[in-house]
């Protein structure tokens, strides 16, 4: 799809970047954050653009890991291509479950895994722009995180 030149600078404003999650449950948590030094404040709905198959990751896991309403969180999935689709789906029953040891990814292989990502040992700038989850980042536990959020009852 083309955008003219007005359409993209309608859109500009809008588009956010989050560059440093080390894995999926960054990418969420950081993007919410993200959003809250751009705008403000916090999402009232989430949208997660991502491969079809990391859906139940996302919309289970990741989403009831914040305690984000699920009537308020969407996801839209993309097929990956048949090439890889089987060995994708193969390695995100080993991540899901993973993720369902460790809600936080803050222990085990989660844990080393996110640790390789991060090979220069770049400072993560959360969550100093969003004070209202400062707890929700340093949490880690296989509950769910118990403390206030701002989206939550």
């Amino acid at each position: 799809m083309m955008l003219f030149s007005d359409e993209k600078e309608k859109v500009r404003w809008r588009a956010l970047t989050e560059e440093h999650a080390r894995d999926s449950f960054e990418n969420l948590l950081f993007s919410v954050c993200r959003f809250r030094e751009i705008t403000g404040s916090y999402p009232q709905n989430i949208t997660v653009v991502s491969y079809d198959f990391k859906q139940e990751r996302f919309t289970s896991l990741h989403r009831s890991a914040i305690r984000f309403p699920e009537l308020n969180f969407f996801y839209v999935g993309t097929p990956a291509s048949a090439a890889v689709a089987e060995s994708a789906k193969k390695g995100e029953a080993l991540v899901r479950a993973q993720f369902q040891q460790d809600p936080y990814g803050c222990q085990g292989p989660l844990y080393r895994k996110k640790l390789k990502r991060d090979p220069f040992h770049r400072s993560v700038p959360y969550p100093h722009g969003c004070p209202e989850i400062q707890g929700l980042f340093k949490y880690c536990g296989a509950a769910p995180y118990p403390g206030a959020l701002p989206w939550s009852d």
